[in-house]
């Protein structure tokens, strides 16, 4: 048989999120801990509860350098092709509370907690083999019996395996939607500026018609617009809640309620006082008192 590396320093997190970190001190203590006589840890695939079906057994471990190696032993055939054809070549140990080996679990698509093992190969030798002559006091029942195990531990093994198949077809799907939520993020995201830009170009229009209205009914000089739609364009660009007044509502208010400045009519003109105090200076002042009411 062959040793195979199954643990190694360094700091690592196990399977409930507890980080410890292990030391040559920690791995000595799990070789001393070993005695297969009072519990012999199973080689299992994934970590099975129960610790079955075992398909061979760790007859001892060791320690070299900042690694920790298991022998095994009683290998079955059918582990030895899947582990050479590539099937699990990562591996995972489960300890007891008081750092005995529990079980050493051989893992497919679920990656290892531990990085950095090396992969593992058997050769047709590690297979555990036994030949029985008529010299056997095993009788047939028991060997009727070893072939049921060993069938039902192949069936549970298939059932795990297509778990696994069903396990990878779902994490790939996973990715696709996890895609195409992104997606549909920045394509609403486009849609929302697309909008919001739209929507202020049609308060400026709705803002300018109204301006060009105000002119024609006398209440604004042209050389007043530009001041306002500087003010305008100033107060436009801060958010507002909806249970507050809108500012651009404020400045049309105001200038409603400003006199004619010229008379469009047909009657005599007459000389018009007109105020000069700054436009921007009045607008200011409306607005302040308005947002302060």
């Amino acid at each position: 048989m062959k040793w195979f590396a199954i643990f190694k320093t360094g700091k690592h997190t196990d399977s409930s999120g507890n980080t410890k970190e292990w030391t040559e001190a920690d791995l000595d203590k799990i070789v001393s801990n070993y005695d297969p006589l009072k519990h012999e840890a199973p080689i299992v695939i994934g970590h099975p509860k129960t610790n079955a079906p075992a398909f061979g057994w760790v007859e001892k471990l060791k320690r070299v350098g900042d690694t920790l190696y298991a022998l095994p032993k009683q290998l079955a055939q059918e582990f030895v092709e899947m582990v050479n054809k590539g099937l699990f070549k990562k591996r995972s140990i489960s300890l007891y509370p008081d750092g005995t080996l529990r079980h050493v679990g051989f893992l497919g698509a679920q990656p290892p907690a531990v990085k950095g093992l090396p992969d593992v190969e058997f050769n047709d030798a590690d297979i555990q083999t036994y030949d029985f002559d008529g010299s056997n006091d095993i009788d047939e029942e028991n060997k009727n019996e070893n072939i049921e195990k060993l069938e039902k531990q192949i069936a549970e093994y298939k059932e795990q395996i297509e778990k696994l198949k069903i396990y990878e077809q779902k994490a790939s799907e996973i990715d696709k939607l996890k895609e195409q939520l992104a997606a549909a993020q920045l394509e609403k995201e486009k849609l929302l500026n697309e909008i919001q830009k739209t929507k202020r170009e049609m308060q400026l229009k709705e803002f300018n018609e109204f301006i060009e209205k105000k002119i024609a009914e006398g209440k604004l000089l042209p050389k007043q617009v530009p001041t306002i739609k500087k003010l305008y364009e100033k107060i436009h660009i801060y958010e507002y809640s909806e249970k507050s007044e809108n500012p651009a509502e404020i400045i049309k208010e105001f200038i409603e309620s400003m006199p004619k400045i010229i008379d469009m009519s047909d009657k005599p003109k007459q000389e018009n006082k007109i105020d000069n105090t700054p436009v921007s200076k009045i607008l200011a002042e409306e607005i302040r008192k308005q947002m302060n009411q």
